[in-house]
């Protein structure tokens, strides 16, 4: 059923179906085309049927005043996300627990679909501000700080070992970590410092970030990790038979105008990176 944030209008909460219906209610061709990544996102929860979508919508919108109610902050807000060029797909892992949300970005505005905690199968959508304003926002939630340790250079690892260890991480304690990771790289100082933020990481995800082109979607993928003393950007192959990682010492601040530059120039943002952890 089609929820109203009480504390701000202008935040919704739907289910996958509903927001398919209203996709089709304004005519989001673009949500149809298989390689559109919300499809991914909205069919990787549970769905509860076309059919009751329908009518929790119709519900909703009979009514002259309840449907101006939901048309100017509701649908104004999907209508900007569905007609987006750009979007990032970002998961990760607190203290708090997992949060997953899907951002849209335009050059007015970020349209946010986030999964509940409460309920996995319900997306709460709201306008966040500018993508200057998302980007403070994001990395706050992901605990980026602005600490670093010296000057430390990026890390070239084997992408295997790496999330070898990720799944063992509990398990090992942090001389295992550095011996594991000295056998792909002879940079000490900076396997010491990777290895203690992975093994005290506060905040830990990843993010996919689209682009829509002539020829369909396209896609970019980074990860992170950060404890209360540094953070780390990875990037990786995402060839099978390529086995490369590479983890950059990352502020918050750097984090954040990668971002801006990626929200106003992908291309651009993308591969200014790749020269820097080259």
């Amino acid at each position: 059923m089609i929820l109203a944030d009480t504390l701000q209008q202008s935040a919704w909460t739907l289910n996958a179906n509903e927001i398919f219906y209203l996709a089709d209610m304004l005519g989001a061709k673009s949500l149809l085309d298989m390689d559109n990544p919300l499809i991914g996102y909205l069919r990787s929860g549970e769905n509860n049927g076309w059919n009751e979508a329908q009518y929790s919508l119709k519900g909703a919108l009979n009514g002259e005043a309840a449907r101006e109610r939901i048309t100017e902050p509701l649908l104004s807000s999907l209508s900007a996300a569905f007609d987006a060029d750009k979007a990032c797909w970002v998961n990760y892992h607190t203290e708090i627990g997992p949060h997953e949300q899907f951002l849209h970005i335009t050059e007015e505005t970020v349209v946010s679909l986030e999964r509940t905690g409460e309920n996995p199968t319900l997306y709460r959508i709201d306008e966040i501000g500018c993508f200057y304003q998302a980007c403070g926002i994001l990395a706050g939630k992901m605990k980026w700080n602005t600490h670093t340790l010296g000057d430390i250079p990026a890390l070239l690892l084997s992408k295997r070992t790496f999330e070898e260890i990720l799944v063992r991480l509990d398990e090992m304690d942090l001389e295992e970590i550095i011996a594991r990771l000295g056998k792909v790289s002879d940079d000490q100082e900076g396997i010491i410092a990777l290895a203690k933020c992975m093994k005290t990481r506060v905040a830990h995800g990843s993010l996919r970030l689209y682009t829509r082109g002539p020829d369909g979607w396209e896609n970019q993928c980074a990860q992170f990790i950060n404890n209360h003393h540094m953070n780390w950007l990875i990037r990786s192959s995402t060839r099978k038979e390529e086995d490369w990682l590479i983890a950059t010492p990352t502020p918050d601040e750097a984090f954040k105008e990668t971002m801006r530059h990626w929200f106003q120039h992908p291309s651009e943002a993308w591969g200014a990176m790749k020269q820097q952890t080259s």
